[in-house]
């Protein structure tokens, strides 16, 4: 009896390590996955701003407020929190930091990308805002395309690997 519920846990034990070694792999598959869709929401998110800017010379403050009424996505949020450091700090420490603390999978190189439109933003004349915003929205193309290169490459290694790691550990100990 004591030797059969030490090989029910063994056995647990084993399922155990196998799942999590492949929940941690397609975890950072999916994370790549996120990058491709974070960047092309923050895209869109530009061109609205561009829009908005352009056609209804609304302060940066209601624009990013609109644009996180939805709130449904990681990067929306962001913006809600923009629209509520805004009318306390300077524009652009407000886009830098919001940008560089937040929770979402775009890399560093992107971040870096992101950040550079906070130092004309609110800056300059209507002109030169989306004029960068376009500038920063080429950027993002090769971004994208950077991470959906990325995204092919890496995500179903990643995904196997998480599973011949775990059988792997699970064969040893076995």
């Amino acid at each position: 009896m004591y030797l059969l519920v030490i090989q029910i846990i063994k056995y647990i034990l084993l399922i155990g390590i196998f799942v999590l070694s492949t929940a941690i792999g397609m975890s950072i598959a999916k994370a790549y996955e996120n990058r491709v869709i974070e960047l092309k929401e923050f895209k869109n998110i530009l061109n609205i701003m561009k829009t908005k800017i352009k056609f209804t010379y609304e302060p940066l403050g209601e624009i990013f407020q609109q644009i996180a009424n939805n709130n449904e996505t990681n990067v929306e949020r962001i913006f809600g929190q923009m629209a509520n450091q805004i009318s306390y700090f300077p524009t652009r420490e407000v886009w830098e930091n919001c940008i560089q603390k937040a929770d979402i999978s775009i890399n560093q190189e992107d971040k870096t990308i992101l950040k550079k439109l906070g130092k004309l933003l609110g800056q300059t004349d209507v002109e030169g805002q989306i004029s960068e915003i376009e500038v920063i929205e080429n950027f993002l193309d090769l971004q994208i395309e950077k991470a959906e290169e990325d995204k092919k490459k890496n995500k179903k290694m990643y995904k196997t690997l998480g599973i011949t790691v775990g059988l792997i550990f699970v064969i040893i100990l076995f």
